[in-house]
């Protein structure tokens, strides 16, 4: 045990102001989880028909048939009770893709923005980090609230998903680095990405134009701000960028807090040392370095397939949610509330029977689960058994949540710490 971590031993190594650390920390996925997901509404395509000439022609219902007619449309006629990005710019027939264009934009960008963020992080600070990137995000959201064609939007939804990534690093990374080893499990659990999924759905339900529905929720998300007079920068990176006394008030801080005396932090100065040191070796590192040998790549490999098949199944449950049989809100909302089980379970199979277990048992359900959809769909029977598809819909969109949330933690165990 490092020094630091044996003064988080004596200062409460989950105490109360870990507690609320993590909590505050917690928040900013409920506002993120509204600014990534929010697509599911905001790019929905409603039912459409073909407007000619003064004369509309009601087709019999799908997207598909609407855009088969035989005489090329000039306009469309939305049949909706919500408007949409779709409804907006007229997104189908020809241009029926872009809608999923722009939210694959987006989720590039989510792939952009954790990388970049990881190292910033590392030079600025999570801290600083953090509420720079958030602000940006609450900018750059709210303005698509103003745009007036959908390229621009594109480009935006683009930048949105940079921050949104960047944003989801630190706010993983931060609270683990106030606690023990030991709690670092419970930490990478439990959260409120879940919550704001599912209130995103009343959000949605309440405000039913795309346009009033971003202004209305990174309005909100405003109020996640002034956290920044309330979270303490991360006494660890302090203590590795040599800013020792720094940490040392953050620490005596944090054990007044706790009701704890105030440790002897002399030992720190080794720490200090030491973490310097370990800087300079990470230097000699980079990515090429995950694949240094045979069985170090092995579990790259392994850990770059796990996190690719959770993201995929993941936020193809979440953006195709909309489309299953029944209520759409509903359905959004019962998606979010579906992964707290699932989360509680993995807080207890990890350590009952272990990281890699855990992860198998939760993809072959949730795999199970999804070839049952697809097994309903193919038979014809979605809509003559809608309770059957939606709940296993809902048990695949359950099991592969607390996968992805066993993959971090087993990923983060992987790797030696001068390449994590």
């Amino acid at each position: 045990m490092s020094e630091y971590e044996d003064i988080l031993q004596k200062i409460r190594p989950f105490g109360p102001h870990q507690v609320r650390t993590f909590v505050l920390v917690s928040l900013f996925e409920t506002p993120l989880a509204w600014a990534m997901l929010g697509p599911i509404f905001t790019a929905k395509t409603p039912l459409f028909s073909c407007s000619d000439k003064n004369q509309t022609l009601y087709l019999d219902t799908n997207a598909t048939d609407s855009c088969e007619h035989k005489n090329v449309c000039e306009s469309y006629v939305f049949q909706s009770d919500f408007t949409s990005i779709v409804s907006e710019w007229q997104l189908v027939c020809g241009r029926g893709a872009v809608a999923d264009l722009i939210t694959s934009l987006q989720m590039a960008g989510v792939l952009f923005g954790a990388v970049i963020t990881g190292q910033l992080a590392d030079i600025f600070g999570r801290k600083k980090i953090l509420f720079i990137e958030y602000a940006l995000l609450i900018v750059l959201w709210f303005s698509t609230g103003f745009v007036t064609v959908w390229e621009l939007y594109a480009a935006l939804r683009f930048l949105i998903g940079g921050l949104i990534g960047g944003c989801l690093v630190v706010n993983f990374v931060l609270p683990l680095e106030f606690v023990t080893p030991q709690w670092r499990t419970f930490c990478g659990c439990v959260g409120f990405w879940a919550v704001g999924l599912m209130t995103l759905a009343l959000w949605a339900f309440l405000v039913r134009d795309w346009r009033h529905l971003d202004l209305a929720m990174s309005s909100t998300g405003v109020v996640i701000l002034p956290l920044w007079w309330l979270i303490d920068e991360s006494p660890r990176w302090l203590l590795s960028r040599g800013h020792l006394k720094e940490a040392q008030e953050i620490i005596s801080k944090m054990a007044k807090f706790n009701k704890r005396p105030v440790p002897d932090m002399k030992c720190l100065q080794d720490f200090v040392q030491r973490e310097k040191i370990r800087i300079n070796e990470e230097k000699k590192y980079s990515y090429w370095h995950l694949f240094s040998s045979v069985n170090q790549t092995k579990g790259t490999l392994i850990c770059m397939f796990g996190w690719f098949v959770s993201s995929s199944v993941y936020y193809g449950h979440n953006f195709n949610s909309k489309n299953l049989v029944g209520n759409m809100y509903l359905n959004v909302f019962i998606s979010g509330l579906v992964e707290i089980p699932a989360l509680i379970f993995v807080l207890f199979s990890n350590n009952h029977l272990g990281r890699r277990i855990t992860v198998f048992l939760l993809m072959l359900l949730s795999g199970l689960a999804c070839v049952a959809v697809l097994v309903i769909d193919i038979a014809g029977q979605g809509e003559s058994m809608p309770g059957l598809t939606i709940s296993m819909a809902m048990f695949g969109k359950s099991c592969i949540s607390g996968a992805w949330a066993a993959v971090q933690i087993l990923s983060a165990e992987t790797f030696p710490t001068v390449i994590r």
